[in-house]
């Protein structure tokens, strides 16, 4: 009975060695990997999102905001929309029943599409009243080989507060990489806040098309609005498979 005792003794004894030695080599192990990745993060620094790099096909995206991405803005359309929508270019997803129908030209460098977060376009203004508003802008196209990309600024205030809302000290910039659906009112907060570091400025002599606003039934008239301009500005992308909206077909 002794030796059987002993003998269990001696098995424990090996058991908890054995599970000693293994405990030992992971934690040597983790010492040796956290230490390779900390060589490799020192060596290879994690970059901004701003300034990834998309691969040989795209350039590089610039840092946003900044004045030397700041587009120019084409022409501008006031519109009115009887049957409101919600839109995807907020968390929250507001109604949107008017804003401006815009085409803006930018450089390749901005708008390249990737597959990552991009940078948002933003629209800001003064109503009548002085107070400052801004906007997530909705886009449909890229425009990277054209150079032209059209865009809706919906206005997401309330009719009786929204109405008097004009192109004055109109603002229309690329702020942070982020995803258009994450987008809040605090977001847009933050992102005035960095357009005013930044330097951007109001845009000059913007042309306005009409100054009665064009009256659109529903969301499905302004996509034919917004196919109709793609074809005009960028008609690579209206006649390419898989275009961002329907095609519309060319005005001739």
């Amino acid at each position: 009975m002794i030796i059987g005792i002993l003998q269990m003794k001696n098995q424990t004894m090996a058991s908890n060695k054995l599970n000693n030695f293994f405990i030992a080599n992971v934690i040597a192990c983790s010492i040796a990997a956290t230490s390779t990745i900390a060589f490799a993060q020192a060596a290879n620094p994690v970059q901004n999102p701003a300034q990834n790099n998309p691969g040989p096909a795209l350039p590089a995206l610039p840092v946003t905001p900044s004045i030397n991405t700041v587009p120019t803005i084409i022409s501008l359309q006031p519109v009115t929309i009887k049957d409101s929508y919600a839109t995807d270019f907020r968390s929250e997803h507001p109604q949107v029943s008017s804003g401006w129908l815009m085409v803006i030209r930018g450089d390749s460098s901005i708008l390249a599409p990737r597959a990552l977060a991009e940078p948002l376009l933003l629209a800001s203004g003064i109503s009548a009243e002085g107070v400052v508003w801004i906007e997530s802008v909705e886009w449909f196209n890229h425009g990277f080989i054209s150079g032209y990309r059209v865009c809706f600024i919906p206005s997401t205030a309330q009719p009786q507060s929204g109405a008097d809302r004009t192109t004055q000290g109109l603002r229309v910039w690329f702020g942070s990489p982020k995803l258009p659906e994450s987008v809040d009112a605090n977001t847009l907060q933050s992102e005035l806040k960095e357009a005013d570091r930044a330097g951007i400025v109001a845009a000059s002599a913007v042309k306005v098309e009409a100054s009665a606003p064009k009256v659109l039934a529903n969301r499905d008239e302004l996509i034919t609005a917004v196919n109709a301009l793609i074809a005009r500005w960028a008609p690579d992308e209206s006649q390419a498979e898989g275009a961002s909206v329907p095609v519309a077909p060319a005005s001739k």
